[in-house]
C-alpha cells in the first residue's frame, strides 16, 4: 500500500534511488596506442565518480554491488597509426571473460583516419561478474591509438531496478 502522511511524505511508490549506491563514470586519462589487430581491454583509469565503489580502476571493470537491471553506456574515439588507414574497429564490453556484445566499424573500402563509437547497453544482472570494454582495432599502416580525456573515451552505468 502507499500512504500519503500529513507531513507530506510519500511511501510505498517503489521509487528506489539506486543512484546512489550504484553510479559510475570512469574515462581515460591519456591517449593510448595499441598493437593493431589485438584484442585490448580499455584502460578506464580515471573516475569522475563511484557511488558504492565498485569500479576497479587497476583492473578497469566494474562489478555490480547487487542484482537488477543496469544501464552502462561508453563511448571510444579511435585514430589510425599513420595517415587515413583504419581498416575496422571492433569494440564491446565483456562479462567476465565472454563477450556480452560487440559492435564493429569497417573501413576497408575507404580507409579513415578517426572514427569513434558510442553505445548504452541495458543489462541483467543476476552474479558478481565484471564488466569490461575492450577494443580490437586494425591499422593498415601502424599501431592505432584510443584518444583519452573524459570527452573521447568513458564508461559510465547505474543500477536502474
Amino acid at each position: 500500500g502507499v500512504t500519503i502522511a500529513n507531513a507530506g511524505t510519500a511511501t510505498g511508490f517503489g521509487d528506489t534511488n539506486y543512484f546512489s549506491t550504484t553510479g559510475f563514470s570512469t574515462y581515460i586519462d591519456t591517449t593510448q596506442t595499441i598493437t593493431s589487430g589485438a584484442e585490448t581491454t580499455l584502460p578506464f583509469n580515471t573516475e569522475r565518480y563511484d557511488l558504492g565503489s565498485a569500479f576497479d580502476t587497476s583492473a578497469y571493470t566494474y562489478t555490480p554491488p547487487s542484482n537488477g537491471y543496469y544501464m552502462f553506456s561508453f563511448g571510444v574515439s579511435f585514430r589510425g597509426g599513420a595517415n587515413t588507414n583504419l581498416a575496422r574497429c571492433n569494440v564491446g564490453m565483456k562479462k567476465a571473460s565472454s563477450t556480452y556484445q560487440d559492435w564493429e566499424k569497417d573501413f576497408s573500402a575507404s580507409y579513415v583516419l578517426n572514427a569513434n563509437t558510442a553505445a548504452t547497453i541495458f543489462a541483467n544482472v543476476s552474479d558478481s561478474d565484471a564488466y569490461k570494454v575492450y577494443v580490437n582495432i586494425t591499422d593498415q599502416s601502424g599501431n592505432p591509438q584510443v584518444l583519452g580525456t573524459i570527452t573521447n573515451s568513458y564508461f559510465e552505468g547505474y543500477r536502474i531496478a
